[in-house]
This record gives structure tokens, C-alpha cells and sequence, in this order.
């Protein structure tokens, strides 16, 4: 399960990624380009440090959906959080950031690793490239994590909180790690109902 769990994450992290990036036309100043989580109000902003370096979720030109976003999906035995932010950075170039978290129905932290039916882990943090390089947290000591959810609004549909992870490279020729850190986010789930 935990590596059927990883690889559909990583196939949904590309294909988002493939999406967000095709067609899309350079702009020199994008689209609120957010300081993610600094509210609570579901701005749909998401931001953070890769390996040191600056990254925030960006809007896609002319598009009405947020740069970040979150999708609640039910199920009869589970729920499933997916917080999900692209940096766009050029003409054909993008990576995009998800938190997928397993049965959060409250604010709290919430372990980052690989979640199977005993690793204790209640999500995982994945990051894609458009490249098609892909990096995950595997619940191997090195490469885990945290969320801090410190808004959980069921009413009005919004999650904010912090995070942080470090991934490991695991698909298309990815090496090495990515650290991720002082992570936060604002957004609303079912925008695109």
C-alpha cells in the first residue's frame, strides 16, 4: 500500500503540474503570487523555502481558480485533505507542492511520512516538477514531516495552517532531497464545484 499510495501521488503531482504549465504565457509580474497563510480567510496562497530559496504558489494567467487550493474527498471509510499549490516560473516551467492528509477533521499537527496501517503517519508531502521530476516524504527518517493546521472550517470550507518536509527523489530521474521549510497556507476547498 505504502508504495501504491506514493506512486498515485506522484502521478497526480505531474499531471497537475502538465496541466497547469500547458499553454500557459510568460508574465513578468504573475498573478497574485500570495504570501500564503499569513490569514485565515481562504485567500488561496501558499508559500515556503525550498532548500533555502523562496517559493509561493502563483495564479495562473486569466484563470479564476486561486494559486492555491485545497479538495476534500469523502469516502464511507475515510476522508482525504489534498493541499495543493504551482509556482509557475516561465513559459513551459512549474512545480507544484502537496499536503495530503488522511482523516483530518480538526485543527492539530499532523505527522508527514508514508502512510500505511502502521506508520502512524497521517499524510504525505509530495513535490513535482514540470521536468517531470518528483520527490516525496517516505517515512524513512530523514525524509518526513509536519502540518499544523490552525484553521479547520467545515462551514466555510477553509484550511489554513504551517508545514515543513523533506523529500526524497523517487520518479523521473530525480536525485537527492528537497527541504522544505517555514511552509504556510490559506485556502478554501471546493472552489472548483
Amino acid at each position: 500500500m505504502k508504495t501504491h499510495t506514493l506512486k498515485t501521488l506522484v502521478i497526480l503531482v505531474v499531471s497537475t503540474i502538465v496541466l497547469f504549465t500547458t499553454g500557459c504565457k510568460k508574465e513578468e509580474n504573475p498573478v497574485n503570487p500570495g504570501n500564503g497563510g499569513n490569514t485565515q480567510t481562504g485567500a488561496g496562497t501558499m508559500s515556503c523555502k525550498v532548500d533555502g530559496e523562496n517559493w509561493s504558489a502563483t495564479q495562473i494567467p486569466s484563470s479564476p481558480y486561486p494559486a492555491a487550493f485545497a479538495n476534500l474527498e469523502t469516502r464511507s471509510n475515510y476522508t482525504l485533505l489534498t493541499i495543493t499549490g504551482t509556482q509557475i516560473t516561465g513559459t513551459n516551467s512549474a512545480s507544484t507542492i502537496y499536503l495530503s492528509l488522511l482523516n483530518i477533521s480538526s485543527t492539530g499537527e499532523y505527522n508527514l511520512g508514508a502512510m500505511t496501517s502502521t506508520s502512524g503517519n497521517q499524510g504525505v508531502a509530495t513535490m513535482g516538477y514540470s521536468d517531470g521530476k518528483g520527490y516525496g516524504t517516505t517515512g524513512e527518517t530523514e525524509y518526513i514531516g509536519k502540518v499544523t493546521i490552525t484553521k479547520f472550517d467545515q462551514t466555510n470550507k477553509i484550511v489554513s495552517g504551517t508545514f515543513y518536509f523533506t523529500a526524497k527523489g523517487i520518479t523521473g530521474g530525480a536525485t537527492g532531497k528537497k527541504v522544505v521549510t517555514e511552509g504556510k497556507f490559506d485556502v478554501k476547498w471546493g472552489v472548483f464545484d
